[in-house]
């Protein structure tokens, strides 16, 4: 008798221990945290580069036991995730709970912009975790002109002069180079008042490859007042950096 209590009270130790650990309560943590720019790891929660920039804010939740999350985010700018969330967690074991935010322009509000993303637990414990970075937007993108023509009538003008009968068509060349393929805003103006009315756009499909940039003039008259006629018309490229570049030349119309 002694021996089947022994084994009974036993059975019952291990069905206490199982209904126990089947009915442990659940905590989660926060096991580590962190912060990609553009899907790299940024050092220091630091990113200097082009704006705006994708962000990337990573936690690794762990729990004790099986469970399910639920949570919310809230931002530094006000925003907040609109509804809660929920993810599952087996026991002790990382899983990723993730956010992304697109941000930044190029402009002196975000030279050197400091914010934060929050994790927001709710059950099954209360846990908050933020994740603070910092950005200095600026493109790292550089253009240049790297030389430039004057063409008169299908001809390159030698020292940037002409002189012959008129009117006569005029060609302004300009050659612009990128550090990186890049789109490259720009406009125009010539000494005469004339000017592009809208920017226009081109595109430097490599790094380091010389794409022209043109304007044609057609100028003159057979007149004094183009006899000896000084003039230029002016590069001036706005984006990713400014940069101006201006042609001069001489008419003498006979």
């Amino acid at each position: 008798m002694n021996s089947k209590r022994a084994s009974h009270l036993f059975v019952l130790f291990l069905a206490t221990l199982i209904a126990m650990t089947g009915t442990a309560k659940a905590a989660v943590r926060v096991g580590g945290s962190a912060f990609s720019a553009n899907g790299m790891l940024a050092r220091d929660h630091a990113y200097s580069g082009s704006c705006p920039v994708n962000l990337k804010f990573d936690w690794g939740v762990i729990s004790t036991v099986p469970t399910t999350v639920n949570y919310s985010f809230t931002r530094s700018d006000g925003g907040h995730s609109s509804d809660s969330r929920s993810t599952s967690l087996p026991a002790n074991r990382s899983v990723p709970i993730l956010e992304e935010w697109r941000l930044g322009a190029n402009t002196q509000q975000f030279a050197s912009y400091s914010g934060w993303v929050e994790l927001n637990i709710a059950s099954p414990n209360p846990v908050a975790n933020r994740i603070n970075f910092t950005i200095h937007c600026g493109s790292s993108v550089s253009v240049r002109v790297g030389g430039s023509a004057f063409s008169v009538n299908g001809q390159l003008a030698r020292d940037h002069q002409y002189t012959g009968p008129c009117p006569v068509d005029l060609k302004f060349d300009w050659g612009v180079i990128g550090t990186e393929a890049t789109p490259v805003t720009y406009s125009l103006t010539r000494s005469d008042g004339g000017r592009t009315v809208n920017s226009l756009t081109i595109n430097l499909p490599q790094a380091n490859r010389s794409v022209p940039i043109l304007d044609q003039w057609r100028l003159g008259a057979n007149t004094p007042r183009f006899a000896d006629y000084s003039g230029w018309v002016e590069l001036n490229i706005e984006s990713p950096n400014p940069v101006a570049n201006r042609i001069g030349f001489t008419l003498h119309c006979r």
